[in-house]
């Protein structure tokens, strides 16, 4: 289980949303009938919003499993995403890549689940507006997990996150105005049971 199968940037994808209501519990599963397989990826993952229930730029951490044609578990995986909208163009991004991390601080600092980047990309695009020059920018990543470390965030009561890249951090909630969706842990947790509990 702990090795990571190579080619899991299949699901990664550049979100371009400008903005994103706290998301409900989705599934989308993709079949590769050439390596005999499927990718089932949770798409309720928005961590934090404002106190309307708003992210102006999204952050998503979305877990995801591979299975085989019999079933089995081949993978695992946490895919995040983030966009940034910023005034300068160097910097300012995670820059995710092999060996950056994501914390999770379980119920209120009791519990740490730590995982791994097995790989990142980074895309971006710039607009002008008002003499302005603005960049967005898209901040991708996989991260390892393996089946304990999942179901201790699907069993969790409360979580703080860190995610760090190759150069900066950023922890969620964000502070000061923002919160952990409610529905974040609980998407979690039918996730594990539903997806991956029942084929261990």
């Amino acid at each position: 289980m702990k090795q990571f199968v190579a080619g899991l940037f299949i699901v990664l994808f550049v979100s371009g949303c400008a903005a994103s209501y706290a998301s409900k519990y989705n599934t989308v599963t993709k079949t590769d009938q050439f390596e005999n397989r499927t990718t089932t990826t949770m798409t309720g993952g928005v961590i934090d919003a404002d106190y309307l229930g708003i992210v102006s730029n999204s952050a998503e951490l979305n877990p995801f499993v591979i299975k085989d044609s019999g079933n089995k578990i081949i993978a695992l995986g946490v895919k995040f995403s983030m966009e940034q909208v910023t005034t300068t163009a160097r910097g300012s991004w995670l820059n995710i890549g092999k060996g950056s991390s994501a914390t999770f601080l379980l119920n209120n600092g009791n519990d740490k689940v730590e995982l791994y980047a097995d790989d990142g990309v980074i895309d971006y695009s710039v607009s002008s507006a008002q003499r302005q020059v603005y960049v967005s920018e898209f901040d991708n990543g996989v991260f390892a997990i393996s089946p304990e470390q999942l179901k201790k965030l699907a069993d969790a009561q409360s979580v703080e996150i860190r995610v760090k890249g190759l150069n900066s951090s950023i922890d969620f909630p964000r502070r000061p105005n923002n919160s952990i969706v409610k529905a974040f842990l609980p998407n979690f947790n039918k996730f594990y049971y539903q997806e991956v509990q029942p084929y261990l």
